[in-house]
């Protein structure tokens, strides 16, 4: 039986293909169902917005046991070194080395001739085998790269220490026989490739992403690119299973993953990855930050805060309108932005529980740890718990202490400056009675200002209670 390697992009793919912008939460979400699922390999993207996206990264890998989790490596030694550090942490961690190879692709996103980007290959798999066991090369635009170069680009990734070499198909117009065919190229003419894992990534844009990954499998292929997200780029996950379940038995190919679980699984991330229709107040539609006119009326204004699902008093409202129009005449604002001046602007009320102090551990042998202090009426109160990753585990301390559970209604993260000491923002919407209460935090630390937005949000539902 031929075990084919399943290895879902999703999470690179989704906003990049038109699936909506997801929050923090939504991500994290899709990362434990695509664990749940057994996929082979869960890959992420490089960290491009900052603190956010790096305790992302470090959140997913403290949450995913089964999957390797690959990150992409980045275009330089240091950023190779500074990625690893993200994922360190990972029960099974790879580092993705990714390398155009066709003459458009090496021009366009790098700047170099092949000659350079084969002695940027070799600098970057180098370093990346000497920080993490899992060196994956990736190959991109490889049908319409040279024949000659594309040989030696994957002989040089092997030599270098590649455990895995991919290539990606981002035409997308070949036939089966043709991709097949490409594909037993390869093979031939770099034998070395049988020692390593030979990865194929097949365009969908044809409709025939499926049926070239299964035909490449055929011709040698160890396994496919795949996506839990319906998109042009890849192949769905869905019909790969399907195709490998119902044909492949007649060669003995078979798959890990949880067939008794993938509908269920595959539908669950398609709800938090598909644009959905506007009122619901945690939809993803709200997370693709759409932009408010800056004539948008008070009563108007008033209409598209309670769509989000808040519940503001006149005098609130008024409050985030002026902020509002103080902020849009010096740029466009967007319904993101809207979520932080609610945060920031309305019912400010007095603080029942303070935060004192806070200490937070991870690592990819034991589960997160938050030991959290809140000050209430003088007295300090401390809470412990663990969860799944840093940010899980502060928000369940916070619930010990308080004795109490509210649901996290969403939770976004954002760098409001740039550099290594950037300010990192933490909006968390906390639903409590059916209406939505934001807190904003501000720290140099993402988790300290995740803890800080939590704690604002749950002051304004015990003031509240109070009146």
């Amino acid at each position: 039986m031929k075990r084919v390697l399943i290895c879902d992009s999703s999470l690179k793919t989704i906003g990049a293909n038109g699936t909506g912008v997801l929050s923090f939460k939504e991500k994290l979400e899709i990362a434990k169902r695509l664990n749940e699922l057994n996929v082979d390999v869960i890959e992420l993207d490089l960290p491009r917005n900052g603190k956010a996206d790096e305790i992302l990264i470090k959140t997913v890998c403290n949450c995913v046991a089964k999957s390797v989790v690959s990150c992409v490596a980045g275009d330089s030694p240091e950023q190779v070194e500074a990625n690893y550090a993200l994922i360190a942490g990972a029960k099974r961690a790879r580092l993705n080395v990714v390398i155009p190879v066709s003459p458009v692709l090496m021009e366009y996103n790098f700047g170099k001739k092949p000659a350079a980007v084969l002695e940027l290959l070799k600098t970057l798999t180098l370093k990346a085998a000497s920080l993490c066991g899992d060196v994956e090369v990736s190959l991109e635009d490889a049908t319409r790269a040279e024949p000659e170069f594309l040989y030696q680009a994957v002989r040089s990734a092997i030599e270098c220490g590649a455990k895995t070499v991919s290539i990606s198909d981002i035409a997308g117009i070949m036939l089966p026989d043709e991709f097949s065919a490409f594909v037993k190229g390869v093979m031939d003419n770099v034998p070395e490739i049988s020692g390593v894992n030979f990865i194929v990534g097949a365009s969908d844009v044809l409709a025939m992403g499926t049926a070239n990954a299964i035909s490449a499998v055929a011709a040698g292929a160890s396994g496919v690119k795949v996506s839990a997200v319906k998109t042009d780029s890849l192949p769905f996950i869905e019909n790969i299973s399907a195709a490998i379940e119902n044909i492949g038995f007649k060669r003995g190919y078979d798959t890990g993953l949880n067939k008794t679980a993938i509908k269920r699984i595959v539908s669950s991330i398609a709800e938090l990855a598909t644009v959905k229709s506007e009122g619901s107040a945690a939809s993803v539609s709200e997370e693709k930050a759409e932009s408010l006119s800056k004539e948008l009326t008070l009563a108007a204004l008033s209409r598209i805060i309670k769509k989000r699902g808040y519940d503001l008093s006149a005098e609130d409202v008024k409050k985030v309108y002026g902020e509002f129009i103080r902020l849009s005449d010096k740029k466009e604002v967007n319904t993101k932005e809207l979520d932080a001046i609610i945060a920031a602007s309305a019912l400010q009320v007095p603080e029942t529980y303070s935060l004192v102090n806070f200490s937070v551990s991870a690592s990819n042998v034991l589960s997160a740890t938050a030991s959290i202090t809140l000050k209430k009426d003088g007295a300090n109160l401390s809470g412990l718990s663990y969860g799944n990753g840093p940010v899980d585990a502060a928000f369940l301390a916070i619930e010990e202490i308080t004795g109490r559970h509210i649901e996290v209604d969403d939770f976004d993260l954002s760098a409001i400056t740039e550099g290594k000491e950037a300010m990192g923002q933490a909006i968390v919407k906390l639903r409590h009675n059916g209406v939505v209460y934001s807190g904003r935090g501000i720290s140099t630390d993402i988790i300290g200002s995740s803890i800080r937005a939590y704690v604002s949000a749950l002051n304004k539902i015990v003031y509240e209670e109070s009146k």
